[in-house]
């Protein structure tokens, strides 16, 4: 996972970052049932049954979700509004950081019995065949960091991901971001050793699900969200650079994350009101 991903969002306001990358936030939502299923369907190989199954249950969760974690949703943002006004600090960030686990928890708890029953009709090749998904993304992942380019791509995430929270930064601000966060000290060895564990918390978490096992399944996802002790330096770092990020923005670049924010919340309540 991403420590940007980890620090801003986790798994509730992750799905938040992704749909608001898009041209419009309540289609997005309005369509994670289709996504979110082809996307389950590309590490599973699901047959047709299990498809349908899959869509009946996520559009079950996204009625929990669009009921009871919109609202939280709106909560956060304004908090992160309370804390641009007067300047992040990391205590600030962190609280952000505890809300969206808490938030991602909960929807945890509430997928793994909607999950498990599909989990649980997983064949052997199935499962083989999410292990093979993940070990071709480890793969990728490995390629890109270790390359030549690898600095380079890093501060290219850093700074689309934080675009993806405070709208577009100007040229001069985004070059700074992307410079910094290539110029971190990133140990791929200490990284990749992170990312297997996790592989392997996810797997255990889903067989776990598949046989009933719901709290189990999900604290072992709940421990994917929270850095390693090897990972702890590259975590400063990210925390470092957002936070010179939000405390470098003049007045008028304030404004304009206070409107991207604003724009957000009035989609999530048209998305909470049925829209």
């Amino acid at each position: 996972m991403r420590p940007l991903k980890r620090l801003a969002a986790l798994l509730s306001l992750a799905l938040l970052a992704v749909i608001a990358g898009c041209s419009s936030l309540t289609l997005a939502y309005q369509q994670l049932p289709l996504a979110a299923g082809l996307w389950a369907n590309s590490y599973f190989d699901l047959d047709g049954a299990q498809r349908q199954r899959l869509k009946d249950q996520l559009q079950i969760w996204q009625a929990w979700h669009r009921r009871e974690e919109l609202p939280q949703w709106l909560a956060l943002l304004k908090q992160a509004h309370q804390a641009l006004d007067g300047g992040v600090t990391r205590d600030e960030l962190l609280a952000l950081e505890r809300g969206a686990r808490a938030s991602a928890e909960r929807c945890l708890q509430q997928a793994a019995p909607l999950a498990a029953p599909l989990l649980a009709s997983l064949r052997p090749e199935q499962w083989a065949h999410l292990q093979k998904k993940m070990d071709e993304k480890t793969t990728e992942w490995r390629e890109k960091n270790a390359g030549p380019d690898g600095a380079e791509e890093r501060g290219k995430r850093f700074s689309n991901n934080l675009e993806r929270w405070v709208g577009d930064l100007d040229r001069s601000t985004r070059r700074q971001a992307r410079a910094e966060a290539a110029s971190w000290r990133f140990d791929l060895t200490t990284m990749a050793q992170g990312r297997a564990t996790r592989q392997a918390h996810t797997l255990d978490a889903l067989r776990a699900w598949s046989r009933q096992d719901l709290a189990g399944g999900t604290a072992l996802l709940m421990r994917n969200l929270q850095p390693q002790p090897a990972e702890q330096a590259y975590r400063e770092q990210v925390i470092t650079g957002v936070l010179k990020v939000l405390n470098g923005l003049d007045a008028q670049q304030r404004q304009e994350v206070h409107q991207h924010w604003t724009k957000w919340e009035n989609d999530l309540r048209t998305l909470q009101a049925g829209g």
